[in-house]
């Protein structure tokens, strides 16, 4: 088996880590072209992306010996191991010297970039020049890094590995997939998307968490609504299985909406409300719709994946109606205010403040330069924001108006799941003539 065969998905990064071993496997063939080898390979993402596994395949594949350091001692005694690194894979040159996190090397920051490690790192760097000596490292933030350690000539190559997405999440999902009893609910592509830029170590935690609810079922198989359960729990922090889950909606509603079969009746629609304008607008925009609390918050939520069809600023403009879709929602129903859609609301408005202030879509007068506006373009920002905002909560409701049907189906099936996936939302939208709204 290739040592790069491990690494699922990331194609192009891939290809990029099989070059660079390639140098240091054939050394001859780059010789002949007079061209130096690359002296280091800088691996950087959020945690849990893959970039340990990815160093090893270069490790493995360039069959070097390798001398690892990883930050396991106090600061001085440090230092110390990293002199000490460096010159062991001297003496066993050709070599790879792998330093591991090394963004949790010294505990400074951007404002602090001289820490006595760094320097260090960037010494025993200099000093191996010319001694057949490749430098690997992982980082997390590399705003913990200074400039003058991660520039080329020290890192000649710098790769970001970010969360998987599309194709290669589907893959992802497929592969840890393949190691479990799931029936054929399961479609690594919903379950991508509802996922997506989430990193490799949360797929497969979803994926297990899964598997725990079908074992604790003693059922057969696992199922979509397991994965649906753990994808609620984990990514959301919502609870399914907590029959008490309402409790906090309970004290928040009153009036009319008091008793508890109501409060999730209102819940169910005011996110049918921002799911149904995100499906006219976008469609297959929608991926999951929950009316358990996220965060212990109250109300559900609404999850969104963006196929990138549509342009920026389509979709931008797509996202605020969405948002102002649950209090449409809910005067369209109930005829009252939605004292829930205070989060909504200031999404609405800071989206709009974004495209009226930062990219001009009401005129370039509007833009603001820096902080000492004058108090005549703030008002001037903050009257057109609000008159914006109107214009969209106005075409929110006229969406639902047109799509009532819709509307009601999809909020009568959450209220009585508490939980739909995009599998549910497409059957129910395949039912009902579906009128397009131009934004």
């Amino acid at each position: 088996m290739n040592a790069f065969d491990r690494i699922i998905g990331y194609s192009s990064i891939k290809k990029d880590l099989q070059q660079i071993s390639d140098t240091l496997k054939n050394r001859e063939a780059y010789d002949i072209l007079g061209v130096s080898a690359p002296r280091g390979l800088l691996l950087y993402g959020k945690p849990g992306v893959g970039k340990s596994l990815m160093a090893r395949a270069v490790i493995q594949d360039s069959g070097r010996r390798v001398f690892c350091c990883r930050k396991d001692s106090p600061n001085g005694d440090f230092v110390k191991k990293i002199k000490t690194t460096f010159e062991n894979a001297v003496e066993n040159a050709p070599s790879i010297v792998y330093l591991d996190d090394m963004d949790k090397f010294a505990n400074g920051d951007e404002l602090h970039p001289d820490a006595e490690e760094y320097v260090t790192v960037q010494s025993c760097i200099d000093e191996a020049k010319d001694k057949q000596i490749f430098v690997l490292a992982t980082v997390n933030n590399m705003k913990s890094l200074p400039y003058s350690l991660r520039r080329a000539g020290r890192f000649d190559r710098t790769i970001e590995v970010n969360a998987p997405c599309g194709k290669d999440a589907e893959e992802i999902i497929a592969y840890y997939l393949k190691s479990k009893s799931c029936d054929e609910s399961i479609d690594p592509a919903v379950i991508a998307k509802i996922m997506d830029r989430c990193s490799c170590a949360e797929l497969e935690t979803v994926i297990n968490e899964a598997g725990l609810y079908a074992g604790y079922e003693r059922a057969e198989f696992i199922t979509m609504e397991h994965f649906l359960k753990a994808c609620v729990r984990t990514m959301f922090h919502a609870f399914p299985d907590d029959e008490a889950g309402f409790a906090y909606e309970q004290e928040y509603f009153s009036g009319a909406l008091s008793d508890p079969e109501n409060i999730v009746s209102q819940i169910a629609y005011h996110e049918a409300g921002h799911a149904v304008i995100s499906e006219v607008l976008c469609p297959g925009s929608v991926t999951l719709i929950s009316a358990y609390n996220a965060d212990r918050k109250q109300g559900g939520f609404t999850n969104y994946y963006n196929d990138n069809r549509k342009t920026p600023l389509y979709w931008e403009k797509s996202r605020i109606i969405s948002h102002l879709g649950g209090c449409a929602a809910i005067e369209q129903k109930f005829g009252i205010n939605d004292i829930g859609c205070s989060s909504d609301l200031d999404q609405a408005f800071n989206m709009t403040r974004y495209l009226i202030v930062d990219i001009g879509i009401c005129g370039l007068h509007l833009h603001s330069t820096d902080f000492n506006d004058s108090q005549r373009l703030l008002s001037a920002q903050e009257e057109v924001i609000a008159g914006e905002v109107e214009k969209y909560y106005r075409k929110a409701k006229e969406i639902l108006s047109k799509n009532r049907i819709f509307f009601e189906k999809l909020a009568e099936a959450l209220a009585e799941k508490k939980l739909l996936s995009a599998v549910d939302v497409q059957r129910i939208k395949s039912e009902c003539q579906i009128t397009a709204v131009p934004v």
